[in-house]
């Protein structure tokens, strides 16, 4: 899997966060450059991906220009209120509907540099289910606290603000450790099954 590749594509999503919900400045202000901040870093980081049709790329800049052409172009300001809960429900569609579809977007980013035979077998295709499933779930969980903040603003203090945080750490964990972990298996298998090879080496 090229791991910066895909750890790349959720740069905007985390910058967007980061400077819209800055409490230095105007709101407004911080919101609008957040929007340009966001789409700037798309296509610097994710342009060949957006030439490929990469599924979450394209999703990114779609997002990001639409709702700034929303809010900021048409003046639509109350999409703002739930901007946060927009942006982690899209993202847990893209997971769950490319799951459904059979089609795990981390697919895209793990077949760079993988032979065709290899990227199409089982047990490759079994991995990404499994590493979008957890991005999914990860996204999922965001979008209940953004939704339960939304209704409930007295509950904004930084436990809750961070804790989505948490999870997103928790996917990225997850994707660097499971393909390493995966591989070793596969090989402490094949050892076990050909005990000549340990004979010979």
């Amino acid at each position: 899997m090229n791991l910066i590749s895909l750890l790349a594509a959720f740069v905007p999503w985390i910058a967007f966060v980061l400077v819209a919900e800055s409490p230095v400045g105007n709101p407004l202000m911080n919101l609008i450059l957040a929007f340009i901040i966001a789409i700037v870093l798309t296509v610097l980081t994710s342009y060949r991906q957006l030439l490929k049709g990469y599924i979450l790329s394209v999703v990114t800049i779609v997002f990001f220009v639409v709702f700034f052409i929303l809010i900021v172009g048409l003046q639509q300001y109350y999409l703002a209120n739930y901007i946060s809960v927009l942006s982690m429900l899209i993202l847990t569609i893209v997971c769950w509907a490319t799951i459904l579809f059979r089609f795990p977007f981390t697919l895209q980013y793990s077949r760079e540099g993988v032979e065709p035979e290899r990227g199409r077998s089982a047990p490759f295709m079994r991995v990404n289910y499994i590493i979008t499933a957890v991005w999914g779930i990860a996204f999922t969980l965001g979008l209940v606290v953004n939704i339960v903040l939304l209704v409930r603003p007295d509950m904004h203090i930084m436990f809750w603000e961070n804790v989505q945080w948490l999870f997103i750490i928790i996917a990225i964990v997850f994707t660097m450790w499971y393909p390493a972990y995966v591989h070793k298996q596969r090989a402490l298998e094949v050892m076990a099954e050909h005990p000549e090879f340990l004979k010979k080496a």
